[in-house]
């Protein structure tokens, strides 16, 4: 089978979220119903059993990394007929739901809402609401099957789950300040810590991050959503270890953002642009940089046409060889699955295309070092007009044989 790109059809407000580990199954939702893809059954929509998010309903569509569980919202009635938005899995073998439960409190029509899930699903994360409208991140443990609240930084302030790592522990998301800026924070066993980047150059006062909307798997690294006011809104990463990292710059003078993370944070899908959907889908990765999706899926040999852009990639999977997002075209929006199973890998390190990182492509880095000339800079891998350590790096990191 070679690589390919899947257009889903063009939904307006239909978003492909998540991916299964080995990229054959897809969960997403549109307008009316949470959904489910595979190339064999095509989509599979839930309607008139799932409540989509919008309207006072949150949440998004995660799925298990064996393809067989997905989180969703469905309504419930909790008495004399009053139906309530709560999380729920979905088994897309056996076609059952199964509730996580809730606090006993709602504000309008939702008790709670999912937002992110472990890969083998025994952790789901999200925001449930607590009497008087107060919403609160919550983890819900498979073990005891129960949600246990999120604790905020800033007394009664809202607080919600965004993502969690692969073993459950850590937890990323944001915590509403007392001027209403969602601030990105992480909960590692439930101990909160409110993100920031080092001060502005002549101030002491650290710089808030926006929200954490993605984890690495190892719970290592989050990223999250640009502002303006920092490195021109650059998608960020950020560590225990590290702090903030800017991702950027990307140039689109907007608040950029990061979607999704790979296993150890060394990849991030990102949109650029405002809203995502009318901007440009990128892939962070270390050691080169932001790369256009529609550039990365050449190098898999799979050519997008020109009136499509993969403008919102939402998800990558575990063997990182199926990206999934929303497209964009001349008045149209479609769910995308782009397939790299199949597909020649490729060697970017092969700088002289021998089919071999060697000695023979440092030479070729190191002659050339420094800013690019008129006529041509072989040895700058990832574009940036400069032959440096970061050219080095990929050339380092894929030495030997192509595969």
């Amino acid at each position: 089978m070679a690589a390919e790109l899947h257009l889903l059809g063009a939904v307006q407000y239909s978003y492909a979220t998540a991916v299964s580990a080995d990229g054959s199954v897809v969960a997403g939702f549109d307008g009316a119903s949470y959904w489910y893809w595979t190339q064999a059954t095509w989509v599979v929509r839930l309607t008139g059993q799932t409540v989509s998010p919008g309207g006072g309903v949150g949440g998004d569509a995660s799925i298990t990394d064996d393809g067989n569980k997905m989180t969703v919202s469905r309504l419930v009635d909790i008495g004399g007929g009053v139906m309530k938005a709560e999380s729920h899995f979905y088994d897309i073998p056996l076609s059952e739901y199964t509730s996580l439960g809730s606090w006993g409190f709602n504000c309008d029509i939702e008790r709670n809402g999912a937002w992110g899930m472990s890969p083998d699903g025994t952790t789901v994360v999200g925001l449930g609401w607590q009497n008087g409208c107060a919403a609160r991140g919550y983890v819900w443990k498979q073990a005891s099957n129960t949600m246990t609240e999120l604790p905020t930084a800033y007394f009664f302030k809202p607080t919600r789950a965004n993502a969690v790592s692969a073993n459950g522990n850590v937890v990323a998301g944001w915590n509403d300040d007392y001027n209403g800026f969602r601030q990105g924070a992480i909960w590692t066993n439930g101990v909160e810590t409110l993100l920031a980047a080092p001060p502005a150059t002549g101030t002491v006062t650290p710089i808030k991050l926006s929200q954490a909307t993605a984890i690495s798997g190892d719970g290592v690294w989050v990223g999250g959503l640009g502002r303006t006011s920092l490195d021109g809104g650059a998608p960020w990463r950020w560590s225990v270890a590290t702090g903030y990292q800017s991702l950027g710059p990307t140039g689109s003078g907007s608040a950029d953002g990061v979607t999704d993370m790979n296993a150890d944070g060394t990849k991030a899908l990102c949109f650029t642009g405002f809203g995502g959907a009318l901007g440009e889908g990128v892939i962070w990765i270390q050691g080169r940089g932001i790369v256009a999706l529609e550039e990365y899926a050449a190098e898999f040999s799979v050519i997008v046409p020109p009136d499509v852009r993969l403008a919102l990639p939402m998800a990558i999977s575990a063997d990182e060889l199926t990206i999934v997002g929303t497209a964009r075209g001349d008045g149209w929006f479609s769910p995308f699955v782009l397939d790299l199973h199949g597909a020649p890998q490729p060697c970017n390190g092969d700088i002289n295309n021998d089919d071999m990182v060697d000695g023979l492509d440092v030479t070729v880095v190191l002659s050339g070092w420094g800013p690019c000339l008129a006529g041509g800079c072989s040895g700058d891998i990832n574009a940036d007009g400069m032959i440096d350590g970061l050219d080095m790096t990929v050339v380092l990191s894929g030495w030997g044989v192509c595969p």
